[in-house]
């Protein structure tokens, strides 16, 4: 017991916030990964100020699949305290830590939260209990694959060019450019083009990156970074609205636009995100236009919303040869036939009304990208956190798993991480740099 409670001391979870509370936490196992039956054994350390606390009112909310399934009072003794949890299936169990008030309820803001999103835990860390058996009970629509092509034409009859408007560019030696890309049915894409200015015509691998859900533009930046290290790099909206607008415009604009994510929910033509897979084809299209890709190496990537994009992309266009998917939304509409929860709107929706619509879930297949990791073939980076409340760790892994024992794949995962930028993709950031790093261009800005 000690072993584990030594390292746990190296990882302390604390606030950025001075005289807040805080917890040193950790599982018997490091990696969080159990089999059915064997039980996982929690410690968590609370303090306030750096010092243990003691004879103070704390509660365990303990979560399975992302439910409460009990929260249990303590009181702190000022020595770390072992909670434990056995399950008999495959599955994601959290342990949240509050500390308590004197009137009971648990304390708030950023004096206790470990993530603003989170304001009453003050510790977390998470488990999965046999992963490789988490198997998604999403079905493959019998024209899917039709389904597909079609809207794969719509986009190849788009003749309309794109528009580029060159920015000022910082960075010595990059070219940028914002780029607005028509597509079918009178959707847009928009984001940024940045590339080497000595580039020479089929010179550069490319590289696009999908924004996540942010209420934003896309940050330039995260083209112009790729580009310093000799790569045609294209970073775009998810949203396909103008580059360069004010928060407000973009906080008052999507809110409208996206409702929630239910805007034409059960309707695989109107439902809101729809668009958001024609820009993908459409941005994957345009980066092969362009006369700098050397037509050889194509990386895609994104986490979360991102994630989705980056998924499809790859297993829509096969010119793509590597794909990071960080944290992917959309996995399991219908999770909840497997004993899970579904992702987002579906979650949000709630088992008794996707039951009572089947239209919904009918809808969300053509979207799940469990269907479209089946058609996956480059190789696949992914990565979850056993903290993420937001893509739920056992549905990235019915997701991963869903990817053919035949494309390399790999997974990091992390018991400690969550969402929002949280969890990092360790070994798809590692082979991208490698990867860019055998590029060889010449006179490439330092």
């Amino acid at each position: 017991m000690k072993k584990f409670w030594c390292a746990a001391v190296c990882a302390l979870l604390a606030l950025a916030v001075a005289g807040g509370y805080n917890g040193e936490i950790a599982l018997d196992k490091a990696d969080g990964i159990y089999r059915s039956g064997e039980t996982a054994k929690c410690r968590v350390l609370l303090k306030k100020d750096g010092k243990a606390l003691s004879g103070v009112k704390a509660r365990l909310v303990l979560k399975w699949e992302g439910q409460v399934i009990e929260r249990r009072p303590f009181v702190t003794t000022g020595e770390a305290q072992e909670f434990t949890y056995t399950s008999d299936k495959p599955g994601w169990i959290y342990f949240g830590f509050e500390i308590l008030g004197e009137n009971g309820k648990p304390l708030r803001g950023k004096i206790v939260q470990v993530h603003p999103r989170k304001p009453t835990i003050a510790a977390e860390i998470g488990a999965i209990y046999d992963p490789a058996k988490l198997l998604s009970p999403v079905r493959e629509p019998a024209d899917f694959d039709e389904f597909w092509a079609k809207r794969r034409a719509e986009v190849e009859a788009v003749t309309q060019p794109p528009t580029l408007t060159e920015l000022e560019c910082k960075t010595p030696g990059i070219r940028l450019f914002a780029v607005t890309i028509p597509c079918p049915r009178g959707v847009t894409a928009t984001g940024y083009l940045a590339y080497p200015k000595t580039a020479a015509p089929k010179s550069l691998p490319g590289y696009v990156f999908f924004q996540s859900l942010t209420q934003a533009d896309v940050n330039p930046r995260n083209a112009v970074v790729q580009a310093k290290r000799g790569v045609l790099s294209l970073a775009v909206t998810w949203h396909g609205f103008p580059g360069g607008k004010s928060q407000q415009f973009y906080e008052k604009t999507l809110r409208a636009y996206l409702q929630g994510g239910a805007r034409g929910i059960g309707d695989r033509e109107k439902w809101v995100y729809s668009d958001m897979f024609f820009r993908v084809m459409s941005e994957m299209r345009f980066l092969r236009s362009r006369p700098e890709w050397n037509g050889k190496t194509l990386v895609v990537y994104g986490g979360s919303l991102g994630g989705i994009q980056s998924a499809f992309a790859a297993a829509i266009d096969p010119a793509v040869t590597t794909a990071v998917v960080s944290v992917p939304a959309f996995c399991e509409c219908n999770a909840y036939e497997a004993g899970r929860t579904p992702y987002s709107i579906f979650r949000r929706l709630g088992t008794a009304k996707l039951k009572a619509n089947p239209k919904y879930i009918e809808m969300g297949f053509y979207y799940d990208i469990v269907n479209f990791a089946r058609r996956i073939k480059c190789e696949t980076f992914v990565c979850t956190g056993f903290v993420d409340e937001s893509c739920y760790p056992s549905n990235v892994y019915a997701f991963y798993n869903a990817i053919p024992e035949t494309t390399r794949k790999s997974l990091t995962t992390n018991p400690r991480t969550g969402h929002f930028n949280t969890t990092k993709n360790v070994k798809g950031d590692s082979r991208v740099g490698e990867i860019f790093r055998s590029t060889v261009i010449s006179a490439l800005p330092k």
